[in-house]
């Protein structure tokens, strides 16, 4: 007999198509579109500007030369899109900062690159907007699951309009990463353990940081055991803790038996990638970040620390201004989280700030976070749950406008996340 995990009726929700699903799929072809324009328009002005990178002189003799790579797909030729694709076409290099990288979307690039007449740039860009659609939809359904499906549809237009919402649809992993994390929500919740604990192990294969689902996944395990769930956060936190203290021979001894080791899939994931690195010569990621970058592997209190310094030290640049802000806003949204949100959802918000500040970042203010605060997903059905319509329209402008403007410069070739 199959183990609970392994086996569980699929839910039709997720077979019958739906017309959400289809709005969904429009508006992501529509930006597809509108940032198509964008790129034209930098074009047409001489940019963007080349990168003063040595990835970008070995990189960019293989973008494609016709009138349509010129316009409307080189122009996403630039930042981390160019390590992707170094890797995946020539894989990783010794003392090289694609070691940073993880390999999962480079290798997605590769395997899918023959279907379209092994265009690299276009394939990624492809493999983004997929998982883009897919990312809408998965994360609809999860929130339909929880609230209903009003607040679901609004929480998934607010998410798509966040300022750096365009990185999806970039040479970038964070569409891939959130099909990933979404779909090992969607089936933890449905106590598919084994199969949540797959889509973890390929979320740490994109990104270090599904590290975390770790945790999110034996809380989903210790919460599933209680026959009632209190409605509350404080509630939920207090039921466990009383059941890992009266019960400790029922958790062990479970249903669930070996389930119990699926936790541990992210963590066996990364070390298993990270022996690789060490045996194949090429080093460590920490190692690489802080040669080539200068961003050291700190604790999350040293980053902190280190935060606070610059932050009253450093002179700001633009988007120091807008990383900033926009951290005020996840800070505070996290905040009100606590007392909203069902504990897993909090635990991922926290454990992932806390692993963003486990990059010093130095000599910059907070590099990158407006791009990582992406995958910060419920955060964004907090304003879907007022009942009063201006605030969300005003969130809503701010971020459609916001993201208007970002992906302009990013396109331009200049730095955004």
């Amino acid at each position: 007999m199959a183990e609970p995990g392994w086996v569980a009726p699929m839910n039709k929700s997720l077979v019958r198509w739906k017309k959400e699903w289809t709005e969904f799929v429009a508006i992501a072809v529509a930006l597809r579109l509108f940032y198509a324009l964008v790129g034209l328009l930098i074009v047409s002005r001489g940019g963007p500007i080349p990168l003063n990178e040595s990835v970008y002189v070995q990189m960019k003799p293989f973008l494609r030369n016709d009138v349509f790579s010129q316009f409307f797909i080189n122009p996403w030729f630039g930042w981390d899109t160019i390590s992707y694709l170094r890797i995946a076409m020539f894989g990783y290099g010794v003392q090289d900062s694609s070691v940073a990288f993880m390999p999962l979307y480079p290798i997605l690039i590769r395997l899918a690159s023959p279907l379209l007449g092994g265009d690299y740039l276009l394939t990624a860009l492809m493999l983004s907007t997929l998982f883009s659609v897919i990312t809408l939809i998965l994360l609809y359904e999860l929130f339909a699951e929880i609230f209903n499906s009003k607040i679901s549809r609004q929480a998934v237009i607010l998410f798509i309009s966040f300022p750096t919402a365009f990185f999806l649809f970039a040479g970038y992993t964070e569409s891939l990463f959130l099909t990933l994390v979404l779909a090992f929500w969607i089936l933890g919740r449905r106590k598919r353990w084994y199969w949540a604990a797959l889509f973890s192990g390929l979320a740490t294969l994109t990104r270090l940081q599904g590290l975390i689902l770790a945790p999110v996944l034996l809380w989903m395990m210790l919460i599933s055991l209680v026959k009632e769930p209190d409605p509350s956060p404080i509630g939920q936190v207090r039921q466990v803790w009383e059941l890992f203290k009266s019960s400790k021979h029922k958790i062990i001894h479970s249903g669930y038996k070996t389930a119990w080791l699926t936790v541990l899939t992210p963590v066996l994931v990364a070390l298993a990638y990270q022996t690789w690195l060490y045996a194949s010569g090429f080093g460590s990621i920490p190692g690489t970040l802080q040669e080539h970058w200068k961003i050291k592997t700190v604790m999350p209190w040293t980053g902190i620390a280190l935060f606070f310094q610059r932050l009253v030290t450093t002179s700001f640049i633009y988007m120091d201004w807008i990383d900033l802000a926009l951290f005020v806003v996840v800070l505070l949204a996290s905040l009100i989280g606590l007392r909203l949100f069902e504990p897993a959802f909090s635990l991922y918000i926290w454990m992932t700030i806390g692993v963003l500040f486990t990059r010093g970042t130095p000599p910059f203010l907070l590099a990158s976070y407006s791009r990582y605060f992406l995958v910060l997903f419920p955060l964004f059905v907090l304003p879907a749950l007022s009942n009063n319509k201006s605030p969300r329209l005003v969130v809503f402008f701010v971020f459609s406008l916001s993201q208007i403007l970002l992906v302009g410069v990013f396109l331009w070739g200049s730095w955004v996340a």
